[in-house]
């Protein structure tokens, strides 16, 4: 399977609530090569992104990928976030 680039970038994970970006969902995963099977699995809808990276906690590396969209109060809510770390 070859690298997605997304997953060779240092970005950290989306911060809580209060972040100001607008990334709506994302999953973080240990392992490069479960974030890699999980993109093709997002589906996109107008007004958003793939967007994630690679960052680093206290037990080791996270790749992550989420969607970002345009307009988070437009998208549903500014405070409906979803993320999921496995």
């Amino acid at each position: 399977m070859p690298h997605h680039p997304l997953l060779s970038h240092e970005r950290s994970l989306p911060h809580s609530l209060d972040d100001k970006g607008a990334v709506v969902q994302w999953h973080a995963f240990r392992v490069r090569e479960a974030a890699e099977a999980f993109i093709p699995h997002i589906r996109l809808g107008p007004g958003q992104q793939l967007v994630g990276g690679v960052t680093r906690d206290s037990v080791g590396p996270l790749w992550w990928v989420g969607v970002e969209v345009d307009d988070r109060v437009r998208w549903g809510s500014r405070l409906a976030v979803n993320k999921h770390a496995d």
